[in-house]
Formats: structure tokens, C-alpha cells, sequence
């Protein structure tokens, strides 16, 4: 359930999506009205479909990326792009999706005295944590209730017992979890609860394994224990988890004692004796020793990058033009989520439902043309972009087209966002005549639908990079990263469709002026473009960017900044950071910049232009 502030978030985007897709259609002629219209409803319609909880978030391995796949697919053939050479719009590889257990390899026994064995069964009785390959044979067993150590609140149940070289049984959770009196945080969940923490303790105590049972408000009923999914939880012990009745039927075999010397019928005996008394009932287990061996292996799956193709014609038919965007995300969380722990679907809106809805909407548009473009376009969804530019790195490695004849990548990712007509376009230094391309673009949408660009040389992480690693020129189209990145919350209800339709329209006409560039374009690599300024910037300041050294002679100096001058904005924008200063250094090279900064008490403005 999302919280009422998201929620209302969701609602004001919403409206605000609705107006701005009525103003945008309000302010066109009549046939530009419809054309509009029927643009925005099917970009709307992609983003929206590929963000249904339908396709579960999209991760590699899933029916969902797989629907997502021939979603695009029959998208392509639709509207008549030109497959691959053996008939489908695939490019297949391989990818490891994790570790999973090796049920060949992975088993759980019990032994006692005069030979008695427990044996459990793998998935009905017991489930391993994820973690390396083990064996652990022969090693004693301990009794050590919650497996908590909580000093602080005078409770530690590894206190006077000894596990230094056995495998702890504990129970998961903590005592007292319907008690809202309770020193655990009352009915809520403490940090002793965690899994983490549980296994840190047993660690410091020595322990050498662990074997945890599910609780009784976890688990209050036969039908409600579930064992986890083994995957869920990496572990740095050998670390089993069994249910609440195979831990009864150890009882029956190898019983523990309560305080007055009785034995312990059930586990549920055990959890109302901590509970009352808040005291550890923590034993060895006589005579019993544990066999825990657990094997995993990788788990690999088949993917594929989506490609369609628009040949050329004329003299530069030859060479490539990429357009592209990741059509993955993040499944039900796990590595990479930014909501630790949890398991809700990330529909990945945003990021990158938008993308991939901007390359299936030029696919489209080129398509239709009369005319064909100059050069060849290729629209690739990549796949596998969450798990590191898998899918993109897989294209440079095994290329479709020359990759010495492709003239340039544009990579969209995350352009759902559209705050103040703000377009960042990274790497815009990467070729020398892609700062008048991007402006002759931005004329072409007329004074009134212009966007406000934000030229940056920053290196974020997204398809566009192995390109660039192999000197092609890329730009990397971004409305900015938002507070919904990476989180279940990154839903089709958030996105601005009448703003991600905005970029779109400007990217055809970017890709109109790169398709009609005479010549190659002219690769810049790291630094080509580095302003030496003679300065050294600190960047914790509370007001700006503090400058904490100046060189003699220097640009800096020069210009007539100060040692201990606060810079607060460049050109208007306010800086927050060092790498803030030096990109904006650096989109601005050759040109005049004018900068504000606090010296002392006191505001000012340098203006001073910018040389290489």
C-alpha cells in the first residue's frame, strides 16, 4: 500500500499530465491536433502496459520481460521495420540471474545417540540461504532460543553457553512480538529481529552454522509456515531454515529442558517460557551432531535485445545510426532496489517503460516516411541493462553493423519527468559538432516548444557507455532521476505521457540533423573537453562550493576568484556539489559564464569566459 503523501504526489502528477496534454493539444493547429493526439495515446499506452503489474517488473528470466519482448516485437513487424538476417527482431545471449541451490548437492541430517537420525527433505523440511558451497558434517548443535544478543536491553541469549564450533538452532524473529510493553520495540519490529543481525551474533559467539525456525506469530498455523525462497537471503555461515513442526520432531527425539528440569514438548512451550520471563533458555543438545552439506549453482537464462531496422540510402547508407533504450528493470526488487527488503513489484515506469516507449515511437515515425533517412537506423530495447548494460555490452561485442561505420548512439532512458522543459542530454561533448546539432534541433520545435537543454559531460551508467568505450559518439536523453528511482513506487500513475511525448518530438528532429551530417562525426574521449580553471574546490559547504586553493597565474586567478570564495550558481543553476561546478566548467567551455559567490558576507558576480 503506497503512503497518502506518494499517493497525493501520483494524483497531482496525474492532473498535471492531463493539462499539459490538453494545453499541448490546444495550442496545434487542427490537423496537427489529431496527429498529436493519437501520438500521445500511443506512447501512453506503451508506457502504461509496460509498467502493469501484468509484466511483474520486467527482470530477465520472467514471462513478464517476455511479454514485454513480443510486445515490442509484434511492434516492429507491425509497422514494417526490417528484421535481422534470420528472420526475427532477437538478438539472443545468455545471462546469469543468481545462484540457486544444488538439489544434488544439498542435504540435512540429524544424527544421535545408539544411531538415532532425523533426515529432512529438501523444500518440504528445510531450505538453505543462498550463500558459498558447504559442508558441514559432524559438527554439534546448540540451543540458543531468538539467537539474540541485545545487551542494552539486558537480554542475550548466547550468555552462559558455549557454541564456539557448533550449529546454533534459533528461533527467527524476537520474544514478546505481540506485547506492545515489550522492550523489543513493542509491537514492532526491532533491529534484533533481522536476519543480519542474527547471523552477526552468531558469528561472534563462534558458531559455525545456523538452522532457524520459523516463529509463532510468523507462522501461527501449520498452513501459514512457508519456507523462503532460498534465493531471498545470501548468508556468510552455512545457514539453513525448516519449519515449525520438523523442529517439534526433533523435540520428541532429542528433548530440552525447561528450567524446573521438565522437558519442553513443543516449540510453542518454548516461546511462552522466554516470552514470560524474558529469559534465554539457551542449552546444548546432547549427544546430537548435525551432517549440513548445501551445493549452488549459477542460473543462467536466455534474453534478447529487440532490434528493428530502417536501411538508409544515398552515399552514407552504409553507416549506422543507434537508437536505444533498456526495456528491463528490477522484477520484485532484490539487488539494485532502493526499498531494502522488499518484494513488491517495481514496475519500473520511469526507468524504463519511457525509454523504450520513445524508441518504439521514432521507430514508428521513420518508418512511415516517404523518404528514407541517409543513413541506416537501428532501434535496439536493450535488455539486461539493470544487471550492467548486459544487453548493450552484448551488442558491441557481437555487433550487427560495423561499429567503425556507426556514426553515433542515442540511448533514452528515464524521460518521464519533464520538470521546467528540462532535457539533460549527457556526454553532449562526445563529438565536437554535437552542441550545434542539439541546438539546430531545438529551433526546429518552434519558439514556443522549446526545451530547456542541459548540455552535461557526466558518465552516467546506461546503454549508451560500451558505445562510447568503443569511440562512437553518444548522447544519453534524461529528465532527471526522481524520488520514485529504483522503489515499487515508479508506477505508470507518476509519469508526465505529454512531456516524455515532448522529448520524443525533439529527438526526431535531433535525429534528423545527425542523419543529415556531412561527413563523421568528430569523436571527443574523456577530457577532451576539460577546462583547467587552477582551482580546488571542496564542496562541503553549507551555501555552495567552497574554493579552498588557487594557483598563481591561473584562469581562476585571473578571473578574480579569492582563496575561501563560496561559489552558489553558474549561469543561473545553483551548485551544490564539486562535480556540479566542473560539469558545468566543462558544457561551457569556450564560452561566458557568469558565476555568483559568497565572499564572506558579501554576494558577487564574475563573469569571465572559458579557454581550453
Amino acid at each position: 500500500m503506497k503512503n497518502e503523501v506518494l499517493t497525493l504526489q501520483y494524483a497531482t502528477m496525474t492532473v498535471v499530465a492531463i493539462c499539459l496534454c490538453c494545453s499541448s493539444v490546444l495550442v496545434a493547429d487542427d490537423s496537427d491536433k489529431t496527429t498529436r493526439a493519437t501520438a500521445l495515446k500511443r506512447v501512453t499506452h506503451d508506457i502504461k502496459y509496460l509498467a502493469s503489474d501484468e509484466l511483474g517488473g520486467r527482470k530477465p528470466g520472467t514471462d513478464g520481460i517476455e511479454k514485454a519482448a513480443k510486445h515490442i516485437e509484434d511492434e516492429y513487424k507491425r509497422i514494417g521495420l526490417k528484421p535481422l538476417k534470420d528472420g526475427t527482431y532477437r538478438q539472443n545471449f545468455e545471462v546469469n540471474t543468481g545462484r540457486e541451490v544444488d538439489v544434488d548437492k544439498t542435504s540435512l541430517v540429524l544424527n544421535g545417540p545408539k544411531d538415532t537420525k532425523v533426515e529432512f527433505k529438501l523444500k518440504e523440511d528445510f531450505t538453505p540461504m543462498m550463500g558459498r558451497s558447504f559442508d558441514a558434517d559432524g559438527a554439534k548443535i546448540a540451543f540458543v532460543g531468538y539467537g539474540i544478543t541485545a545487551k542494552d536491553l539486558n537480554y542475550d541469549d548466547y550468555s552462559g553457553i558455549d557454541v564456539d564450533g557448533k550449529i546454533v538452532v534459533l528461533i527467527r524473529r524476537e520474544p514478546q512480538q505481540e506485547n506492545p510493553d515489550s522492550v523489543f520495540d513493542g509491537t514492532d519490529v526491532s533491529k534484533h529481529s533481522y536476519i543480519a543481525n542474527k547471523v552477526a551474533a552468531a558469528q561472534a559467539a563462534g558458531a559455525v552454522g545456523i538452522i532457524m525456525v520459523n516463529d509463532g506469530v510468523s507462522a501461527p498455523d501449520a498452513e501459514k509456515d512457508v519456507l523462503e525462497d532460498a534465493s531471498r537471503f545470501s548468508a556468510r555461515l552455512p545457514f539453513a531454515q525448516i519449519k515449525r513442526n520438523t523442529f517439534d520432531k526433533i523435540l520428541a527425539k532429542a528433548p530440552l529442558l525447561q528450567p524446573n528440569g521438565k522437558k519442553f514438548k513443543s516449540l510453542v512451550e518454548i516461546e511462552k517460557q522466554i516470552d514470560e520471563t524474558l529469559s534465554p533458555v539457551s542449552q546444548a543438545m546432547e549427544g546430537w551432531t548435525c551432517d549440513f552439506t548445501s551445493g549452488t549453482r549459477t542460473r543462467k537464462t536466455t534474453t534478447a535485445n529487440v532490434v528493428g531496422i530502417i536501411e538508409g540510402e544515398g552515399p552514407h547508407a552504409d553507416e549506422t545510426i543507434v537508437i536505444g533504450g533498456h526495456y528491463d528493470h528490477l522484477g520484485k526488487g532484490g539487488a539494485g532496489s532502493r526499498a531494502p527488503g522488499s518484494t513488491d513489484v517495481h514496475n519500473g515506469a520511469d526507468d524504463n517503460a519511457t525509454g523504450t516507449a520513445a524508441v518504439m515511437e521514432l521507430a514508428r515515425r521513420f518508418a512511415k516516411r516517404d523518404k528514407k533517412p541517409a543513413r541506416r537506423m537501428v532501434f535496439i530495447c536493450f535488455t539486461a541493462e539493470e544487471m550492467g548494460l548486459l544487453g548493450a555490452q552484448h551488442y558491441v561485442k557481437e555487433p550487427l553493423f560495423d561499429l567503425e561505420k556507426t556514426s553515433v548512439m542515442v540511448n533514452f532512458d528515464m524521460i518521464g519527468w519533464l520538470r521546467e522543459d528540462k532535457l539533460t542530454i549527457y556526454n553532449a561533448n562526445s563529438a565536437v559538432e554535437f552542441d550545434t546539432i542539439l541546438d539546430k534541433a531545438n529551433a526546429k520545435m518552434g519558439d514556443d516548444k522549446q526545451l530547456n537543454l542541459v548540455k552535461g559531460s557526466g558518465f552516467a551508467g546506461s546503454d549508451h557507455l560500451p558505445f562510447f568505450q568503443k569511440q562512437i559518439p553518444v548522447m544519453f536523453l534524461h529528465t532527471g532521476l526522481t524520488s520514485t528511482y529504483h522503489t515499487p513506487e515508479d508506477d505508470f500513475e507518476t509519469i508526465d505521457c505529454a512531456g516524455a511525448l515532448k522529448v520524443i518530438e525533439y529527438s526526431e528532429k535531433l535525429l534528423d540533423q545527425l542523419d543529415q551530417v556531412e561527413g563523421k562525426l568528430t569523436f571527443q574521449g574523456p577530457g577532451a573537453r576539460r577546462v583547467r580553471l587552477g582551482w580546488r574546490l571542496d564542496g562541503e559547504h553549507e551555501k555552495g562550493v567552497e574554493i579552498t586553493r588557487i594557483s598563481e597565474g591561473s584562469l581562476a586567478e585571473k578571473a578574480g576568484f579569492e582563496l575561501g570564495d563560496v561559489i552558489t550558481s553558474v549561469n543561473g543553476e545553483e551548485m551544490d556539489s564539486r562535480r556540479a561546478v566542473s560539469g558545468e566548467m566543462r558544457t561551457n567551455t569556450g564560452k561566458t559564464v557568469t558565476v555568483k559567490i559568497l565572499r564572506g558576507d558579501e554576494e558577487k558576480e564574475i563573469e569571465f569566459k572559458l579557454k581550453q
